[in-house]
């Protein structure tokens, strides 16, 4: 998660200000309890998802969800474009004191990284380095941070921010996000044996997400978040989580992609996309295909009995449970964790048929969850499509565990 509480910025090859925003906050630290959480750019046409949470009596409750109006225009590309600054105004409803934005950017990366792979990352584009493709700890004759552009050009760096010097950057302090090269770094270490997240987008994207809401007015932007760590952050009020002592697998079903997530008393240990497998859309298409149904029946393929969805569903979903039994040897040899109940979210339709093939070919347990399972809903809240609000929910959760 990139939080806005405290920046690290390298301003020349010696001088580097840290700047702690906390200390300027009146009242002292900040609520966590009275959160609304915000996807950006999820390229939902009906709007962006929000919910409202708070927290009572040791419990969190859902004041509100529902797809809001976004602000006007796109996410910049390149420095000359944040000069199209919107100012968003959320619905009264979602007027918490603190809001936590998760964004989709092309230009984020976020995933498990060494020391080495940031500081090459950090690198790119500083005089005359050559940049050098960081690696995944899961594949590791492959790019680790593939930052998708319309241009191959680097994005420009402000002329009072360009550093042309070939020295070599610090590796950022864990937790506390540094600017360095025109690009927001934060890395966050975990458990016993080194891993790292590491998360980094363009300074000026920061800049115009942290600009968005007016000052002087509810909700006060508290994190800045990638999608990807929202995602992440998600599971943390769900009862199979809580029940298990934050010791877990997960798997996490996107319209594009799956990915794998392990945690270890509450600790993440295991960060990775499912690779050459994509989302839930491309089980649609794989459905309608295999089928010959229509689109408007392939919900009602998933949900009913009428029509068995497995043979279009077991094709799809073998490379995804070859995937499944890695991570599930790697978390028992690693941690000592036992998944044979794995947690399922994201999935919008078609959890049971998961949960029937992952049972014959893994003996395991596909655990479909609600994302508001483990919250109170307020009266009169109705979700009628609850994963739409996955990540808007875990960025609002990541967002309340911040100490400021």
């Amino acid at each position: 998660m990139l939080s806005i509480s405290r920046v690290k910025i390298q301003l020349t090859k010696d001088k580097t200000i840290d700047i702690d925003f906390s200390k300027f906050s009146s009242g002292g630290k900040k609520s966590k309890t009275d959160l609304v959480g915000v996807e950006l750019f999820s390229g939902m046409a009906e709007g962006a998802p929000a919910v409202h949470i708070y927290r009572k009596k040791d419990t969190w409750h859902l004041g509100a969800a529902a797809l809001v109006p976004p602000p006007a225009g796109e996410l910049p590309l390149e420095w000359s474009e944040t000069t199209n600054q919107p100012h968003w105004t959320l619905p009264r409803e979602f007027q918490a004191p603190g809001a936590a934005i998760a964004v989709n950017s092309t230009m984020g990366v976020f995933g498990q990284s060494s020391p080495e792979a940031v500081i090459r990352d950090m690198m790119q584009g500083v005089g005359a380095v050559e940049p050098k493709p960081a690696l995944t700890s899961s594949d590791p004759g492959k790019k680790k941070f593939s930052i998708a552009k319309k241009s191959q050009t680097p994005a420009p760096v402000p002329q009072n921010e360009a550093m042309e010097t070939k020295s070599r950057p610090q590796f950022p302090d864990p937790g506390v996000p540094v600017s360095y090269n025109g690009r927001r770094f934060v890395v966050k270490p975990f458990a016993e044996d080194g891993f790292l997240l590491s998360a980094s987008i363009p300074e000026f994207q920061a800049l115009w997400l942290g600009r968005l809401l007016p000052e002087g007015h509810r909700p006060t932007a508290v994190s800045i978040q990638l999608a990807e760590s929202a995602l992440m952050a998600s599971v943390l009020a769900q009862p199979e989580y809580v029940e298990h002592g934050g010791s877990l697998l997960t798997v996490f079903v996107k319209a594009d992609c799956i990915y794998f997530a392990g945690y270890k008393e509450g600790m993440p240990v295991l960060w990775r996309q499912c690779p050459n497998v994509r989302g839930y859309i491309a089980m649609r298409k794989a459905i309608k295909k295999t089928l010959g149904v229509e689109e408007e029946l392939v919900t009602e393929a998933l949900e009913e009995s009428l029509v068995d969805p497995r043979p279009a569903l077991e094709p799809f979903l073998h490379p995804v449970l070859d995937q499944l039994e890695l991570a599930r040897a790697y978390l028992a040899d690693r941690h000592g964790i036992t998944s044979d109940r794995i947690l399922l979210l994201g999935l919008p339709h078609g959890g049971n048929h998961w949960n029937s093939i992952a049972k014959e070919a893994l003996k395991v347990d596909l655990v479909s969850a609600d994302p508001f399972e483990g919250l109170t809903l307020d009266k009169g809240v109705e979700v009628n499509a609850p994963t739409d609000y996955l990540i808007a929910l875990g960025s609002a959760l990541a967002a309340s565990e911040v100490e400021s």
